[in-house]
């Protein structure tokens, strides 16, 4: 699209030569007001609430009310004097784990609009940053008066309809394919829908929950279309960081909750302390979106998170496997010994020898699942890897300069792919003796000098 035509559809907005929408003029003063008229009431309010919210963690309500608030109740307390923690303990650990999560997409927000305000996506991903956390304020706004209540499904509406909404413009700030711009309408509709009727997602749970997903998924899409066949190369780097971001906070949002119905709860009889390590465990989790989506938008590092995905697909199968295995040793061992060793020893015995059989078998498995994962993730990096190994073999062995020269450029069109190779080999010929230019001196002058 060209300057022209850009200005004709966007007349507050203009594509830069990295093929970025910025907005310019009166539009781009009129979204930094609007940003700064929101975003700062919001977090005044927050820091208004936080000494209320210390002392809501203090109190203890009935064991017969479900809550979901993370306030304790009566029988819980003598569980948590036996894990060594006191309720003012507690409290801390509750407020600064809240705070730790909105100071950390606050400041990845606040950098984000110092920086790039002008660039469409970056404004819309910062306001997301600093909206997002509220997604846990019916946890940490409780405590508002009666008449505030109200604020709680609308903050949290506004934070999921942001994020959301960066799925369809990331990471230029344009809708792509176009038709994606009805999709955000009705993105903003529903969750409009919610703030104003938030019973109707409860009442309208399956309804309000597949429609979500939907959207969720028309993000996905639309994000992987884009890094087909319409992103450059550094765009595609900016979206597997983001991408690496979200992955990251949607396994901690699953796995913890499956954790606490599962694990947690059954073992803790439905505490209200189950839920809040559920709760500390999601926040956590939650904290590599705003980093990831941060180096994506200023460009930083860009092209190291091929090495981090490499990592960590390794060592997440690494640890997932390793600890299948243990208990499967554990069990098994167990099963072997009970006839040949006491009862007494029989657990020991299990548990050492399956540590030092995982031990052994550390480094193997690693370089074991670190060459499978190449050979399916990263087919063209292995197959050049192992083609240049190859070379290096063949050139201790290889004498015939012709023969080796005709593997060389074998391997440089295999591995690189270029569009024309040459080869140059430099000749070690001794030079000729140099001729005088002067005229030969003659037998006279020979004898003079």
């Amino acid at each position: 699209m060209c300057r022209s035509e850009t200005a004709a559809k966007f007349p507050f907005a203009i594509v830069s030569d990295d093929g970025v929408l910025r907005m310019r003029g009166l539009g781009l003063l009129l979204v930094r007001i609007a940003w700064i008229t929101i975003v700062l009431p919001m977090y005044t309010l927050l820091i208004v609430t936080i000494p209320s919210y210390f002392v809501s963690l203090h109190e203890l309500h009935p064991p017969s009310r479900q809550a979901f608030t993370v306030q304790l109740t009566v029988i819980d307390l003598p569980l948590l004097q036996s894990l060594g923690l006191s309720l003012d303990t507690y409290a801390l650990i509750m407020l600064l784990s809240s705070l730790l999560l909105q100071l950390c997409y606050a400041a990845v927000g606040i950098v984000l609009f110092w920086r790039r305000s002008d660039d469409r996506a970056a404004l819309l991903t910062s306001f997301a940053l600093m909206m997002l956390p509220f997604g846990f304020s019916d946890i940490t706004l409780h405590t508002l008066p009666a008449d505030w209540l109200w604020l709680i499904p609308v903050l949290s509406a506004l934070g999921n309809a942001s994020l959301l909404s960066c799925g369809y413009v990331f990471p230029d700030g344009q809708f792509v394919p176009r038709w994606t711009r009805w999709l955000l309408l009705a993105l903003l509709i529903y969750w409009l829908v919610v703030a104003i009727f938030p019973s109707w997602q409860i009442d309208q749970s399956w309804l309000s929950l597949t429609i979500f997903l939907g959207f969720a998924v028309s993000t996905l899409l639309v994000q992987l279309y884009r890094y087909r066949y319409v992103s450059t190369p550094r765009q595609r780097q900016q979206t597997r960081w983001a991408i690496f971001g979200v992955v990251i906070a949607v396994a901690g949002n699953v796995i913890p909750r499956l954790l606490y119905y599962l694990v947690f709860s059954p073992l803790s009889h439905g505490s209200p302390l189950a839920f809040a390590l559920e709760v500390n465990l999601i926040m956590y989790s939650m904290l590599g979106i705003p980093f990831t989506v941060g180096i994506a938008i200023l460009s930083s590092h860009l092209w190291d998170i091929d090495v981090i995905i490499n990592r960590t697909l390794v060592y997440v199968a690494l640890t997932t496997t390793l600890v299948l295995l243990y208990i499967a040793l554990v069990f098994a061992m167990q099963f072997l010994l009970h006839d040949i060793i006491s009862q007494a020893w029989n657990s020991e015995v299990a548990i050492i020898g399956s540590t030092l059989a995982i031990a052994a078998l550390f480094q193997p498995l690693r370089h074991y699942l670190q060459q499978v994962i190449d050979r399916h993730f990263y087919r063209r990096k292995y197959n050049a890897a192992r083609t240049l190994a190859a070379l290096s073999a063949t050139l201790r062995d290889e004498v015939d300069v012709r023969q080796l020269s005709e593997q060389i450029r074998a391997v440089v069109e295999e591995t690189v792919q270029p569009t024309h190779v040459s080869l140059w080999l430099r000749s070690f010929e001794q030079p000729k003796k140099s001729q005088s230019l002067l005229p030969p001196r003659s037998d006279k002058e020979e004898e003079l000098s």
